[in-house]
């Protein structure tokens, strides 16, 4: 028989966040359980960063076939017959989502924002669900807590050149410049990065710097 925390793992909540979800559940206390569901959700549909090639392209034109609105899948193809970078286009539409998600968040943990709070009259409207015995919980802050549940774990900033290059590497060759990056051994990372990825010596190394610092 399948259970509430068996299901969150399948979702991709580690064992003992979902083992105390479903303790929660059990004992009636659904705050933290919305929250996960929630912030879960907003980042479901963002799109991935998938090397070499992004699912997400596929995935959209399949949906564009199929008549499902919203998706301008014809624009999609113009911009890559036109020769547009793959993962700049994911890069942008990423960043897109990821600011609308926060925005959606933000909306839905200040529902009122807009007439402002400083009014006597804007009501103090906040999600919540309501108990057995009518008791109302809220699910604590949405858009403090969005950038920790971001699935690529940069807490939603974009992804930086030398990091999209760096995660097309070989396992090995990454292995290789994080062990160097660790030891600051910038020259040997930087003729190494050369090797792999191109350009002149001064930018590898400035690369090589900015990239010690993601990883």
């Amino acid at each position: 028989m399948t259970t509430i925390g068996g299901r969150l793992r399948q979702c991709g909540i580690d064992g003992a966040q979902a083992d105390a979800l479903e303790h929660d559940s059990a004992n009636k206390k659904y705050d933290r359980l919305l929250r996960q569901l929630l912030l879960r959700g907003l980042w479901a549909d963002v799109v991935d960063e998938d090397l070499p090639q992004p699912r997400w392209i596929a995935r959209w034109r399949d949906l564009g076939e199929s008549d499902f609105p919203f998706i301008n899948s014809p624009a999609l193809q113009r911009l890559l017959d036109a020769g547009v970078d793959v993962h700049d286009l994911t890069d942008v539409v990423r960043s897109a989502q990821v600011l609308t998600i926060y925005n959606i968040a933000q909306l839905l943990d200040e529902p009122c924002r807009d007439p402002g709070y400083d009014l006597d009259a804007t009501p103090d409207v906040q999600l919540a669900y309501m108990d057995e015995a009518g008791a109302l919980h809220r699910p604590g802050s949405l858009h403090d807590a969005l950038e920790e549940l971001d699935p690529a774990g940069r807490h939603g900033q974009p992804r930086t050149l030398e990091l999209r290059q760096f995660g097309g590497l070989p396992a090995d060759l990454q292995a290789q410049l994080r062990d160097l990056l660790a030891k600051q051994a910038w020259s040997q990372a930087a003729v190494l990065w050369k090797r792999a990825v191109g350009g002149e010596l001064a930018q590898c190394l400035a690369a090589m710097r900015q990239l010690a610092r993601q990883l």
